[in-house]
């Protein structure tokens, strides 16, 4: 009886876990479909005075992105809040502010494909 409750446990724990893995793999391939738009907005949120959430911001350094420049992006704002020491309140630097503002300049001015 209590193999039997024990087996059952095990089986509910290993679907968990299938969920879940698939659930993250999921996620990694649609992050990895990360478009300009959403790159843009995501570093645009996070610089931006009335914004009080940073969930895309959040997102976008998460996960890789398989389009190469964006992915260079992501890892050159990684590489600033890496190094970044917010002062209390801010989840940025006034500093790392002005390095994505030149980021997200950079983006909108790149020629469209």
């Amino acid at each position: 009886m209590i193999f039997l409750a024990l087996a059952s446990l095990a089986a509910v724990i290993a679907l968990i876990a299938v969920v879940f893995i698939l659930g993250s793999r999921t996620s990694a391939l649609d992050h990895a479909r990360f478009t300009e738009a959403e790159v843009e907005a995501a570093l645009a949120e996070v610089v931006s005075p009335a914004s009080e959430y940073h969930d895309a911001w959040d997102l976008f350094l998460s996960w890789p992105i398989g389009e190469p420049y964006l992915e260079s992006i992501r890892q050159r704002c990684l590489a600033i809040v890496k190094n970044d020491d917010p002062p209390r309140g801010r989840d940025i630097s006034y500093g790392a502010e002005r390095q994505i503002k030149a980021l997200l300049d950079e983006l909108r001015s790149r020629p469209q494909a």
